[in-house]
């Protein structure tokens, strides 16, 4: 029997790796998933948080940044955990958070953002966010709540077409 809470996506382009690494799917799984255990902890549903997602139609020029981006992003982090067999990506995560928040990083956290050299992963979601931002026509300036507006909106959007039979394939071949 499966374990129904592990979702893979076994997608070849980087792009939709770059696209589920934005801040824009992240917004949208945080307030699509679920919640579990003691701390409440987010949890990742393929059926609210990815078959419902609306990705961007991306122009030429958008795909090949945010792919050239997901493919920095996964070799960054797949270089520095094979040089540092006990990184993790949780502990880069939660590096790379409080450095957003302006935290002050504890001693095991400083090893960890220097193992995993936490500011470039910074700099690579950063640069991933403006390029999704601008596949979807965005301002990066969006708070949460507008994003969520927004994807909403889309997935209605999208909704509506497919009754009109436009169906947009992550994988058009199929």
């Amino acid at each position: 029997m499966g374990d129904s809470t592990v979702v893979q996506v076994a997608l070849e382009d980087a792009l939709h790796l770059g696209v589920l690494s934005s801040r824009i799917h992240v917004v949208w799984a945080l307030a699509a998933g679920g919640r579990m255990g003691v701390g409440n902890d987010p949890r990742y549903l393929k059926a609210t948080c990815f078959d419902p997602f609306p990705f961007p139609v991306c122009a030429f020029d958008d795909a090949e940044r945010i792919r050239q981006l997901g493919e920095q992003l996964d070799a960054h982090r797949k270089r520095q955990q094979g040089a540092h067999p006990g990184l993790t990506i949780t502990g880069m995560y939660n590096v790379l958070e409080k450095l957003r928040a302006g935290a002050e990083l504890t001693a095991k956290e400083r090893v960890i953002h220097e193992q995993g050299l936490v500011s470039v992963l910074k700099q690579i979601h950063d640069e991933l966010d403006a390029a999704v931002f601008a596949a979807y026509g965005w301002p990066v300036t969006l708070s949460d709540e507008e994003i969520l507006e927004r994807l909403v909106a889309l997935n209605h959007e999208r909704a509506e077409e497919e009754k009109r039979g436009s169906v947009r394939w992550l994988r058009p071949e199929f």
